[in-house]
């Protein structure tokens, strides 16, 4: 099979399947269960999610093809699939004329049935195909071909939702500052890694004047439900703390945000302080959060006081303001529980971020150390990071 030189139709085609951000990605349940019920339902030897690039396949889910992830777009049946943009069906390879001297007819396992449907991108545009594939020749009625089209529609809709939960995703994280923070007396930093592509972790901070406020919070749960709670949260405690002082801020937050929490049967951990930035004096509010250290540069640290509920679980509480200094070289470090998931207890995690703040040369950098955890482990919580460094 020769591949057309490229039209604008084809540019704009493999535009859509790269616009996914499905190519080259590992194996995912949601598509391996559509292959899997494919092969069982249509009794073939297998069935696999096909994507075609503009020079190659790559196999996004399958069964009985022995693990296969690459082809080349010459020797791929889908790539006729989507150029023909229709339901493909061969029924016997062997006497088509079209595949007169294939490969995949000598093959000692030869493919000779072959039923592929074209898979669509949001925009209409054909990206691949879900195929049906055996070594002996068969029909696919007209009630079959309805299934196949149906099963196609369902991997369509995957595709589309995880596009969708991609632009969620990075709607949620422009939500929260994206680069950090660095003055002659400050340096601030933050990451959020969720767990899922969207979570209920988030972090933030402003300044005003010579005030510098910072927040880190945790919404109890994961996924869509638990980053819509964390949009209002953050909302309304953004709002609050810019214009109140650090009490009535969390109590405005709380008088809001508590009927919404009751609704959803959800709770929020906060960490929310106000620094000084001249003379380094700290307020704080910890509300259920405990998790807020700071680090000397001698490699010694302190834990923050925790006192009180996290919004939402009683209603009209009044929570204790608290108050500590960063003196010059201090970092406050501020992290969600998702963070703990890495160490065996909180001692083990405390005693590696202060480790790591020793040889971290700047806020940003003790970030990334602390996330890389996240990074190269699977984590079951979101995970976020915060760090201020008073620069001295």
């Amino acid at each position: 099979m020769t591949i057309e030189a490229e039209t604008p139709e084809e540019a704009a085609r493999v535009r859509a399947l790269h616009a996914l951000h499905v190519l080259d990605t590992p194996r995912e349940e949601r598509y391996d269960r559509v292959v899997r019920i494919a092969q069982q339902v249509f009794g073939v030897k297998a069935a696999a999610v096909n994507l075609i690039d503009a020079d190659r396949q790559f196999t996004k889910a399958e069964v009985g093809l022995d693990g296969l992830v690459h082809a080349t777009r010459t020797d791929s049946l889908c790539a006729r699939t989507v150029e023909a943009d229709e339901l493909l069906v061969v029924p016997d390879a062997r006497t088509d004329d079209r595949f007169t001297g294939s490969s995949f007819i000598a093959d000692p396992d030869p493919v000779l049935f072959y039923a592929g449907h074209p898979l669509h991108a949001p925009g209409g545009e054909p990206v691949g195909s879900l195929c049906l594939v055996d070594s002996q020749p068969r029909e696919l009625d007209e009630r079959e071909r309805r299934l196949l089209g149906e099963m196609a529609a369902w991997v369509e809709r995957e595709l589309a939702a995880a596009r969708e939960m991609e632009r969620a995703e990075q709607v949620q994280q422009m939500l929260m500052p994206r680069t950090a923070l660095t003055t002659p007396d400050i340096q601030v930093a933050g990451r959020c890694l969720p767990a899922r592509s969207l979570g209920g972790d988030f972090y933030d901070w402003t300044v005003q004047d010579d005030q510098l406020q910072v927040m880190v919070a945790d919404v109890m749960g994961k996924g869509i439900p638990a980053a819509l709670l964390a949009a209002s949260a953050r909302a309304v405690l953004r709002g609050t703390f810019q214009y109140n002082a650090a009490s009535e801020a969390m109590a405005r937050a709380s008088g809001a945000l508590t009927p919404l929490l009751e609704e959803a049967g959800a709770f929020i951990t906060a960490f929310i302080a106000r620094l000084d930035i001249s003379s380094g004096a700290l307020e704080y509010i910890d509300a259920g959060h405990g998790l807020a250290l700071v680090l000397r540069p001698d490699g010694t640290w302190r834990r923050l006081t925790s006192s009180g509920p996290p919004l939402g679980v009683m209603p009209g509480w009044t929570w204790d303001l608290h108050t500590d200094a960063l003196a010059p070289g201090e970092t406050l470090l501020v992290v969600s529980d998702g963070f703990l998931d890495f160490f065996t207890d909180l001692d083990e995690a405390v005693s590696t971020a202060a480790a790591l703040n020793l040889v971290a040369a700047t806020a940003e950098e003790l970030v990334v150390l602390c996330s890389d955890y996240a990074d190269s482990a699977v984590a079951e919580d979101d995970t976020t990071v915060l760090a201020l460094r008073r620069v001295g």
